[in-house]
């Protein structure tokens, strides 16, 4: 952040779940301008819209973790101050986003192996995605329903 105005705005943004979508996709277009990150932002951008499109941000905060996109159900940012460390999805891409994976974990991918991981791709990701969310609100919020935006299809 390069002034206090900036970053109290910033972390007005954050402190609620739809305003961390916004604030990702902001930085995401904002902070990898290099020809590396193309296809990396070719990836994540169309994907975090789709989601919001979806109505996912209402229920769900993302944010990043270096190149790693996280989504959990906190209602506060930075999941390394919980305590025990919260359930999260994170997608992340090997070689600048030519390959892509899906993952489930307590702990930073960065540094722990996920419990679950699979690899996904452009046509792919949004189901897969959904997929885990499910599981994730179904661990964070036993005693509710899925969120419509999650809600299967019934005969369709």
């Amino acid at each position: 952040m390069h002034n206090s105005e900036e970053e109290q705005a910033y972390n007005r943004l954050i402190s609620t779940k739809p305003g961390s979508w916004i604030a990702l996709i902001q930085l995401v277009e904002d902070d990898f301008p290099d020809e590396h990150w193309a296809s990396w932002k070719g990836f994540v951008l169309p994907l975090l819209r789709t989601c919001i499109d979806a109505g996912l941000d209402q229920y769900f905060r993302v944010g990043q973790s270096m190149s790693h996109i996280v989504f959990s159900t906190t209602e506060e940012h930075r999941l390394e101050k919980y305590s025990p460390s919260p359930l999260r999805i994170t997608i992340r891409s090997e070689d600048y986003g030519q390959r892509w994976y899906i993952a489930r974990s307590y702990k930073n991918v960065h540094f722990s192996k996920p419990d679950i991981e699979v690899p996904i791709d452009s046509t792919t990701a949004f189901t897969v995605l959904k997929s885990y969310l499910s599981d994730l609100w179904r661990e964070t919020h036993p005693s509710e329903a899925l969120p419509e935006p999650l809600a299967p299809v019934l005969g369709g």
